[in-house]
């Protein structure tokens, strides 16, 4: 008797709009934004989020009793993994620390120069991040998504609570 399902059949992988590094694994990106958008983020009652600039006041909202503003840089990058356009919201601190001193760094500058290779361990509140810049030139498809950008993202709709590749 055979299988119902063919052996050699494979589920395709499942491409995110947002990156997130995996867990104990290099998540090598190059970041496309000209600059960050920057703000706060904080869930309501019905676990949605809602985001706003660090410019304004939070909005009015039916806050989760659990939930905190916390500070975020989002941009687009280039996944080198998944080979596609995603946006990286930066919640955690040591990140944009990390992001922050890169960019003051006369060595390094703008991270549209250089790619990222960023490290997860841990879990839980036990969860750490490493970033180390990697000095290369950019690659033909980082090239074209760059180019075609302002076509395919607009971080302002995180703002809104659109879909910034609508």
């Amino acid at each position: 008797m055979s299988n119902f399902i063919p052996a050699d059949f494979q589920q395709p992988a499942v491409r995110s709009a947002y990156f997130r590094p995996e867990k104990n694994k290099p998540n090598r990106v190059r970041i496309l934004s000209d600059t960050p958008l920057c703000g706060y983020v904080r869930w309501t009652e019905d676990k949605r989020p809602v985001r706003w600039s660090y410019k304004d006041k939070a909005p009015e909202a039916t806050w989760d009793a659990d939930s905190v503003a916390r500070s975020f840089f989002a941009v687009a990058v280039w996944n080198y993994e998944t080979e596609q356009v995603q946006v990286w919201e930066i919640t955690q601190r040591s990140l944009q620390e990390s992001l922050e001193q890169l960019t003051v760094d006369p060595d390094f500058g703008h991270p549209i120069n250089y790619d990222l290779k960023i490290v997860r361990s841990g879990e839980g509140l036990e969860t750490k991040y490493q970033m180390m810049p990697i000095s290369c030139e950019m690659k033909e498809p980082v090239q074209e998504a760059l180019a075609n950008l302002t076509d395919t993202v607009d971080l302002t709709a995180l703002f809104r609570g659109d879909d910034p590749f609508a």
